[in-house]
């Protein structure tokens, strides 16, 4: 249940990191943090890690980094000129970059770091694991927006993965924070019936098998997401209920291109650094994915029992 008081969703960010590299793709997640709603007195800061030699020994005509990141700041000090109350401020660093941000958003408690996704290659080729991105959603111990379109406007067609965890519970509150009030919000779980299918398969068993499996995992799976979601629409928020079977990435990545969603949002543990799950939405999704992140506490944890897994599979 919620909390007494204002409700978590509600709540502007406080403490904002967008990563740059003076790329479009940086701009376009630079533009799209300055979209996102900021709490009074809020800091944003503008992180650039560059490498030894980052146009300070370079050939002639290299512009130095600082140069970069002091014009980045400016025209982020423009676009928030009526909000004084807002800090935004420079992080130069070197070294290696997901190191670099890690260490930067823990030392201040960043809420949310912004990154640009690279464009797509067509034909649609998965980011590589040992790219920067993967690197940052997993190293990076706080919630990550990665940006992989142009900020026309604010969120207006989230989806949210969930599988009734805490974890999921704390996706759900950040994109709600992250959109207007009136924007209405599909939630969507997808039903595992991998192992099923394939007994069934392995049977050869007749289609209506396959039919009240399918119906009567669906319909379970509704009740649970009907309860889950009962205390947010006590807040009168829109949220929507959507469910699908079968393998949880396919199922998350169609349902977000069937319903042209403009940020897919996913709940990952921070105890667990690697997911096959989200790292297969990442290097797939054609929208901006939210990566949140919820430390779960030793304690809560049964003896044995290691940390949750992603938020879209049962």
């Amino acid at each position: 249940m919620l909390p007494q008081g204002l409700p978590r969703p509600l709540r502007g960010l406080r403490r904002v990191v967008v990563g740059v590299d003076f790329s479009l793709q940086a701009e376009f997640a630079l533009a799209r943090a300055l979209r996102l709603p900021l709490a009074q007195g809020a800091s944003l800061g503008v992180l650039h890690v560059s490498p030894p030699l980052d146009g300070h020994t370079g050939p002639d005509g290299t512009v130095a980094g600082e140069r970069c990141l002091r014009r980045s700041v400016a025209f982020a000090c423009r676009r928030l000129r009526q909000r004084p109350d807002v800090d935004v401020r420079e992080e130069p660093h070197m070294g290696d970059a997901p190191r670099v941000a890690a260490e930067v958003t823990k030392a201040q408690g960043t809420e949310l770091l912004v990154v640009g996704r690279p464009f797509a290659k067509y034909p649609a080729l998965p980011l590589p694991d040992t790219s920067v991105l993967m690197r940052l959603a997993r190293e990076v111990d706080t919630s990550v927006l990665v940006v992989a379109t142009h900020p026309g406007r604010v969120y207006h067609r989230p989806l949210v993965a969930v599988s009734f965890s805490r974890e999921s519970r704390r996706a759900l509150e950040l994109t709600m924070r992250l959109c207007p009030a009136s924007t209405p919000i599909e939630v969507l779980h997808v039903v595992d019936t991998r192992e099923e299918e394939a007994a069934l398969r392995r049977e050869d068993a007749p289609l209506d098998r396959w039919l009240r499996l399918r119906q009567e995992r669906e319909n379970a799976a509704r009740v649970e997401l009907w309860r889950f979601l009962a205390p947010y629409r006590e807040t009168g928020r829109e949220l929507g209920i959507r469910v699908r079977t079968g393998d949880p990435g396919e199922g998350i990545l169609e349902e977000a291109l069937e319903r042209d969603a403009d940020l897919l949002t996913l709940g990952m543990s921070s105890a667990r650094s690697r997911s096959a799950l989200m790292e297969r939405v990442l290097g797939h999704s054609r929208c901006d994915v939210l990566v949140s992140r919820h430390v779960t506490p030793a304690a809560a944890l049964p003896d044995g029992e290691g940390p949750p897994g992603p938020v879209a599979h049962d």
